[in-house]
């Protein structure tokens, strides 16, 4: 095939190594290094910041302590009626569930703030990061609702393997209304869900992470590391994809 100067137009002969008319050269330039995939950018971040850790780490504690009190108040209630210990028991499942889909919420968006201050290299500020996620809290309202509901079937039913998997999905439009949300480009429910659509057809390996991170992100101390790591993805991701 006939190979064209870049500079001169002139056509040359295929074989040729420099343009015949003004010696330009034509061969084929070394390619320039490869960017790292979002994946590896993701989690680059993520082990340069790892105070991303603290938010998810606040959120445990919370849980543990919570849980904890309201289980010695049951325990306490069952040695003088064990009925009144079981309905209890029950009303307090329901307001763990919604609790937990609130501080979750609040944990997801908080680290977000961080992963962006973390992507643009400035040192993350846990403390500032949750007063900017408290003031913007409510531009997640509509998957916050979401969320609360899924939290109070959770206290009803037995069904945890099927709601925590209903659970885990909502999070996908949690990470991604947050990210959204902090970059200053807001999206309702049906605009989330739009754009992990979209997403998926521009980086499926990085799209599939953030479903498994957003499962993994209902897990006790797993979360902690998973938060962040699918924070800062979704955010690069939001970034990159509008």
């Amino acid at each position: 095939m006939p190979k064209i100067c870049p500079r001169c137009g002139y056509v040359n002969p295929d074989d040729a190594n420099y343009c015949v008319k003004c010696g330009y050269p034509l061969s084929p330039q070394p390619p320039s290094p490869s960017q790292p995939d979002r994946l590896t950018t993701a989690f680059n971040i993520f082990t340069k910041n790892l105070s991303l850790l603290l938010p998810p780490i606040i959120m445990l504690i919370i849980e543990l302590v919570l849980a904890g009190i309201l289980a010695a108040i049951t325990g306490g209630i069952f040695f003088i009626s064990p009925i009144a210990a079981l309905v209890t028991a029950l009303i307090f499942s329901v307001i763990l569930g919604i609790v937990y889909a609130l501080i979750f919420s609040i944990t997801v968006h908080t680290t977000t703030f961080m992963a962006q201050d973390s992507a643009r290299g400035i040192k993350p500020n846990t403390s500032s990061a949750f007063g900017n996620a408290m003031n913007t809290l409510s531009k997640l309202s509509s998957i916050i609702i979401v969320l609360v509901i899924l939290g109070l079937l959770l206290g009803f039913t037995r069904f945890l393997g099927v709601l925590w998997i209903v659970l885990g999905l909502a999070g996908i439009p949690l990470f991604i209304i947050s990210s959204a949300t902090v970059l200053n480009r807001p999206m309702s429910l049906t605009e989330a869900i739009n754009w992990y659509s979209r997403a998926f057809n521009v980086d499926g390996a990085a799209s599939a992470v953030i479903l498994v991170g957003s499962l993994l992100s209902l897990i006790p101390i797993v979360n902690i590391f998973t938060i962040p790591y699918t924070a800062i993805l979704t955010y690069i991701m939001v970034s990159d994809i509008s």
